[in-house]
């Protein structure tokens, strides 16, 4: 979920005059950067697989859809409860068929190895919740509200968050990028309820809704620290927010 933060163009800060779209820019202590684009009701956010961007997510706010768009594949794929579902399916098949090969080693090597792909975790639910450290924090020229994050009770990240109006942002822009975070972690709830390995494995990049634009994420157990280093209010074309042509859809599964 961190490599899926994105934004800004600008290359600009300073509060503005809020417009329709925006565009944010984000970019991490490793280099990595990403975008999210808004217009009206519209969100496109990159994803990233290491080597850059290998195509988008494209998000609705009025019927809360998602879609996935692969650059790679020219393919595109609906992004919804089933999809999480059948992810999971999946995944929880594949862990039953290696806690099965792993039962035929010796128990210290069983142990170790259980133990190195997390098959020994609980299937409690993640618990995940986000608490005001009631301290501010002055990021470039933005000044912003520090949040925790916790995982079962411990500080996983601490996000710096701020408003529409220190942006330049339209209160409809701001309204879709916080509908966005928000649809995005009700998905990944599906997983991490049903804990185990998958739900713990997913808990370490959760980014729930944080009612504010992240100016500042920094990932406590790995130093690793996202920014927001522009912002563009220019006008977006519309195709940017639409499924290219040519581009063929895939079943989820």
């Amino acid at each position: 979920m961190r490599s899926i933060l994105a934004a800004l163009g600008c290359l600009m800060l300073l509060p503005a005059i809020a417009h329709a779209d925006a565009l944010l820019r984000f970019e991490d202590n490793t280099g990595q950067t990403s975008e999210i684009l808004v217009k009206g009701s519209y969100a496109r956010m990159d994803i990233a697989d290491g080597g850059g961007a290998a195509g988008f997510m494209l998000f609705n706010a009025n019927d809360r859809s998602l879609y996935v768009v692969d650059r790679s594949n020219r393919t595109y794929m609906a992004f919804d409860e089933q999809v999480i579902d059948a992810q999971m399916q999946a995944m929880e098949e594949m862990i039953a068929e290696m806690r099965m090969e792993i039962q035929q080693l010796p128990e210290e090597a069983r142990t170790e190895l259980e133990t190195q792909l997390g098959l020994g975790v609980a299937r409690e639910p993640v618990e995940v919740e986000v608490r005001r450290t009631g301290r501010a924090q002055q990021v470039g020229e933005l000044r912003c509200e520090e949040k925790e994050i916790r995982v079962d009770g411990r500080v996983q990240s601490i996000a710096c968050v701020t408003g529409p109006d220190d942006l330049g942002l339209s209160r409809i822009d701001f309204q879709t990028v916080n509908a966005l975070t928000e649809r995005l972690f009700e998905l990944s709830r599906r997983a991490l309820d049903a804990g185990g390995p998958v739900a713990h494995a997913m808990s370490t990049n959760v980014l729930p809704g944080l009612d504010g634009v992240p100016v500042e994420v920094r990932h406590v157990r790995d130093d690793l620290i996202t920014r927001l280093t522009g912002v563009s209010t220019d006008t977006l074309s519309p195709e940017f927010f639409r499924i290219p042509r040519n581009f063929e859809e895939q079943e989820p599964f």
